[in-house]
Parts: structure tokens; sequence; C-alpha cells
């Protein structure tokens, strides 16, 4: 685990009006966001508890308030920790643009206070902690449990200890786990902890922290997470080839699965991980050392993979224990081995995978590697309809089968080296099989026809675009003009979460429409293709309070689409809490304003409508227009431009706006939001160097 740790005020003397003879010890260590996992373990600092002294204690607001796209206060010692970074609903936080607030913990009665550690976890400025700890017992004369507008100092509360963990340079994102702790044994009997919270940074109104959890240690507690009474852990760790590779199995939100998963995937992931990597090698290429595999109990879908965590839907494997549980976490198992978002990182530049091979790879190894016996990716007559070759999942699975026994017997593997080496072109089939992959799918779909006793032209035509008539569809003026569909309204075809394979399931294909209906399982989602200068135009519909966005030239640097892609803010004027309102450019542009409200320039419609939006990237200018009517033009590059990010929070991002390609994003962690008719037109125009 590549940890940075840092131990801050290791010699804090509070003197007598403190803790007589007390050294207060403050441990901090920081996880960077590739080494940060769901198990949050650190070097030094012990992992979240289960059964610490807060866990029965009561948390609530002294001053500020909780932003309500965050969790309870019960997220604070529910013993539960975020399965990713960027999870708001699994974090407590200040609410957005204000400067932080003061959290009471009662812990029912005195105890002794042998430590106390807290959990954070975000990819940016939120990841941070600054705080001040204090504490009581009560007893004073003077004692106030709840100082609003007063130095706790003053009525009855002693400092404890000054938390900063903030870096020098940089936003600072990843996650970190603070503990404080006295030299002798105990920090004091208290039956009060006071945490006066303060913002990280100012630059933007989303400055608080995500904090994860809070844990205090007391005489007669624990600071480890323990097994259930069944003995089995709640994390188990399974070592594979000879303990080459490690393996985390988390059922800590699914205690009802773990007997399951120590029985069936543990022995699974052991024999088969090696197996898998072997099947899928390329040159110079380790497949990672350790990965996890975490049963979520309120996702939705079937399960994910972001780099080497897979997160599996709890309520769908407990339908399937008997069916397809076991080759779900194989195939997931199998996108922790092909790791082709790596040539991107180090090369933004490099080919990107077609979405059915990314999928139709791990089918293909599942249903005729893994279980052959299931016949998992038979195509039927009662399925045949949906064979083709680009389907994903089984057909593109199916195809690969017949491919690679018909043409060569490597296909799968030579397919995947060139696709994570960031190399994959259409010309590769010609190559290894001395066929197009049109031609191959053609041939594939006949013969299959054939066996089945099916007449081809039966089956042309595929299912008409969703919706109503001229949705997501161009008239013939529009392509000739050079325009082009972003969106069908049938599939996420061209489409990914940003930085991982696939789309998540917080999004969803309905009624043509291209809908985040989960913000909590979303992310932002952004084109397979790059785009230097183009017209952009979509419709969207977004819901009461809803905060969402378009966000261009993003890049795969960086942790988020945001830290290199400028954003076209989209969100609902009336309710939403995020000041910076729709159409503006960001933290940098707005329009002028109208003198009929005396408020900036506001063209759109209320929740519930429909509004179109025009965004125009160029090098001469660029143009923000909503229902028709245009807020500003700015030059990306100019000396405005250049001075206006040096002043915002951007400014501290080395790679904020400084690409002249890159993809489209849509942002969907901040609300319900719905897209149709996305099209786009490239301009020619010359470079510009900025």
């Amino acid at each position: 685990m590549s940890a940075h740790n840092f131990l801050i005020a290791a010699s804090l003397l509070l003197a007598s009006e403190l803790l007589c003879h007390a050294e207060i010890k403050t441990v901090v260590n920081h996880n960077e966001a590739d080494s940060a996992t769901a198990a949050f373990k650190f070097t030094e600092v012990p992992p979240p508890s289960k059964s610490d002294a807060a866990k029965s204690a009561k948390f609530s607001i002294v001053d500020g308030e909780r932003d309500e796209n965050g969790g309870e206060l019960e997220k604070l010692n529910d013993g539960k920790t975020p399965a990713e970074e960027d999870e708001p609903a699994e974090n407590f936080f200040f609410n957005a643009g204000t400067p932080g607030g003061r959290l009471l913990l009662d812990l029912g009665k005195v105890i002794e206070v042998r430590q106390v550690n807290t959990y954070s976890w975000h990819p940016n400025t939120r990841g941070p902690q600054v705080y001040k700890l204090y504490a009581a017992d009560g007893t004073e004369a003077d004692f106030n449990a709840k100082p609003k507008g007063i130095g706790p100092e003053k009525c009855g509360w002693k400092l404890i200890a000054k938390v900063d963990t903030r870096p020098k340079s940089g936003t600072g994102g990843g996650q970190y786990g603070v503990s404080i702790s006295d030299s002798e044994g105990a920090i004091g009997k208290f039956r009060y902890l006071l945490f006066d919270i303060s913002s990280t940074e100012s630059d933007d109104t989303f400055g608080n922290t995500f904090y994860s959890e809070i844990d205090v240690v007391g005489s007669g507690s624990t600071s480890a997470s323990g097994e259930n009474s069944g003995g089995l852990p709640e994390r188990e760790l399974v070592e594979s080839d000879g303990g080459k590779y490690q393996i985390t199995i988390d059922t800590s939100e699914t205690p009802e699965l773990r007997g399951w998963a120590h029985q069936q995937i543990a022995p699974m992931a052991k024999e088969w991980y090696p197996k898998i990597i072997q099947m899928l090698p390329s040159e110079g290429y380790e497949a990672p050392k350790s990965f996890s595999i975490n049963f979520i109990e309120n996702m939705r879908g079937v399960a994910n993979t972001s780099g080497t965590r897979i997160r599996c839907a709890a309520p769908w494997f407990k339908d399937n224990l008997k069916g397809e549980a076991v080759g779900a976490v194989f195939h997931e198992m199998v996108h922790v081995v092909q790791q082709y978002g790596r040539a991107r990182w180090e090369n933004p530049s490099a080919r990107r995978a077609p979405g059915w091979l990314t999928e139709g790879i791990p089918d293909y190894l599942r249903w005729y590697r893994f279980e052959p016996q299931s016949r998992g990716a038979e195509i039927t007559k009662r399925n045949f309809s949906r064979a083709r070759y680009d389907g994903s999942y089984r057909p593109s699975a199916n195809f690969l089968n017949w491919a690679s026994e018909k043409y060569n017997k490597d296909l799968a593997m030579l397919l995947n080296a060139a696709i994570r080496a960031g190399k994959y072109e259409e010309a590769l089939w010609t190559q290894l099989t001395g066929h197009s992959v049109e031609e191959l799918g053609a041939a594939w779909k006949m013969e299959l026809a054939s066996r089945l006793g099916i007449e081809v032209a039966a089956t042309n035509g595929d299912s008409a675009a969703a919706g109503t008539t001229g949705m997501n569809a161009l008239t013939s003026d529009e392509k000739a003009a050079g325009w082009k569909l972003l969106f069908d309204g049938k599939d996420f075809n061209g489409w990914h979460n940003f930085k991982r394979e696939g789309v998540l399931s917080g999004w969803q294909v309905k009624d043509g429409n291209l809908v985040c209906v989960d913000p909590h399982n979303a992310k932002d989602i952004v084109t397979s293709n790059a785009f230097d200068w183009f017209e952009l135009q979509l419709d969207y519909n977004i819901s009461e309070g809803g905060n969402s966005g378009i966000m261009f030239h993003v890049t795969d640097e960086g942790n988020a689409a945001w830290a290199s892609g400028p954003e076209f803010q989209l969100e609902d004027n009336a309710k939403a809490a995020d000041p910076q309102r729709c159409g503006w450019l960001y933290g940098l542009y707005k329009p002028p304003i109208d003198p009929t409200t005396d408020k900036p320039l506001d063209a759109t419609k209320p929740p519930g409508e429909w509004n179109h939006v025009r965004l125009v990237i160029s090098p001469e200018n660029c143009i923000h227009e909503i229902n028709g009517v245009k807020y500003f033009e700015y030059v990306l590059g100019s000396d405005d431009f250049k001075e206006r990010v040096a002043k915002s929070k951007f400014g501290a991002m080395p790679h904020f706006a400084k690409s002249d390609s890159g993809f489209i994003a849509l942002q969907g962690d901040h609300g319900q939001i719905s897209f149709r008719n996305i099209k786009i037109r490239t301009i020619s125009a010359p470079p510009k160097g900025r």
C-alpha cells in the first residue's frame, strides 16, 4: 500500500491548564487515490471499528448545517465506510458554501478515552481534515454542552488537539486516517467530545470534508474491525499462487453472504485469478497483485469494476446464489486483469477499446473457459434477433468463440494485448484472421441462421429509434452539414464512465432519454471519442434542486473530469445549493445582469421542462446559449481566460484547460437529470496554442 504518513504535533504539550504531564500525539496516514480501498487500511492508524465507544454514542450538530447531498450524522458511527472515493451519501459533510461547523459527540457517560480516530475519503480538496478537538466531562460549573458563537475553552471545554492534514501543494485528494492518542495510555476521562471543523479551502463552495467515520477507543473497546459470531472475517484475505496475489472479499455490509462468499467466491478467485492472467498476457505487463471484491447492500444492477475494486450488488446476488452469481464475479475479475485504461494514463491519445470487446472478452472467457457447461452464450431462435457481433457480453462472446475456433485460437489473447497497449484498430482483424470484423460478423450470423433454420432476410432491420419521431435523429440537412449523434436513444454506445470501462447502473436509457436516475451510483460519463473544436447541441430536463454539467476537453489526467475539462453548468436555478448558475462556465464566466430582474441573465425553464443547450468551442471564440439566448463569449487561452483561471480553484490544477482536445463529459453525481438529442459537428479551425 502506497501510504504517505505524517506525524503531526508529535509533542503537543497542553501543560497544566489542559492535561497535566500529557503528551498528545496526532498521527496522520494518507492513502493516495491509487492505493485507497474500502478497507481504510493504513500503516499506523487503525482501520475503522464496529465496536468502539462511539458506536452507541450520539452525534449532534452544534453549529453549521448538514449538506443534504450527504449522509446523516449516523454515517459517522455506523461502522460502515464508503466503497469508493466519491460517495456523498456515505459521508457526512457540512453544507456547500459554509466554513464548516461544530459536532458534539455525547458518549452517554464519563469513560476513559484512549484514542480518537477520524476518517475521510474524497478525490480532491474534500479529502483532507481540518478541525480542533475539545473534550469535557461535563462537571464544570460553567459547562456549556453546545457552545455556539463562543470559544469552547471559555465554557468548560479542554483543547485536546489541532488537526490539519492539508498538503503544502496540490488538492490533497485521497483517503485520510487521523489518530489522536496520549503517550501515557489515556487522553483523559470524558463524556463529551467537540469537533470544531473547518473547510479545507474557500476558492469555491465545495471545501467541506467528506467525513466517513469517527471512532472513540475507550478502555473497554477495540480499534479494529472484528469477526462475526461464526468466526469468518468481514474482510477475508485470500492468497493465490503461493502468496503472489492477495484478494480481499468484503462482506461487511452483507453478513448473510459471508458464508457463501467464503465457500464459493474465495476458492474460485484463488484458483482462477492466476489462470485469467495466463490467458490474457501481453509484453511487459504485470497484472495487479491485489484487488478487492465488495458486496454492497444498497447497490443497483449486478456488478462493476473500477481499477482493482469489484463492486457487487447484494440484492441481485442474493437472488442468484444458485445461478449466475459466481460467474458474474469471474467476469469482473477479468476486468481487473484487463486494465485497459492504463494505456491512456500514460498516453491520453491512445486508442480506446470498443465497449463490445471490453465486455465480450470477459464473457468469452466466462462461458467458454470457466463454465462452458452452462452454455450461457448460446444463440437460439429465441435470441437470434439480438445476435450482433458487436452486441457485447454474450453475443460478442459467442462471436469471439466462433472466430477463435475457425480462424485463430489465440484471437482473444492477441486482441486483448493490442487493446491494453492502446493500439487496437479494426485492421487488426484482417491481420489476425484474413477478414474484416464486418465480414466475420456477417459470416458468423449466416452460419447461425443456417444452423437454426432461419432466413436472414426476416431479421433485417433493428428496432427504430426510441421515442417520438425526430428524437435522437438527424435530418438530411443536418447530416449534410456534418452533424453526428452522440446518443441514439437505445444504448450507451459511445459512452463510458470517466477512467473506467462501461457505465454504472445509476445511468439508464429510459424512453429514448439518457437519464441519471441514481446520482449515488452514477458518476460522470464521457464520450469514447475526443473532440477539439466543435458545436454541441442537446436537450436536458433537470430535477428539482438538481445540479449537473457538461464538460469539454476532458482528458484522463487528474482524478476527476473537472480536473481537466471546463464545465458548462446545469442546475435548477431556483433551488440548487450551488451559487454557480445554469449556463455559466463554472467558476470563470457568467452572463451580464438582466435589467428586468437585476440578477444575472437566466433563460432556463423550470424542472420538469426540457431546455436546449448550444455550446460552441473554437479557437476564435466560445459561446454559451440556453433556449436560444446567448449568455456570453470567451476565448480559451486568452489573457483574460488565464487570469480568471489563476484566481479560481482551477489555478491549482495542473491539467485544467490545458488540452486543445478531449472527451465531452456529462456530470452525474449531484441530482437526477435527463438528456436527449445530443448531437455534435466538428469545426474546421487551425489549432491555437495555449
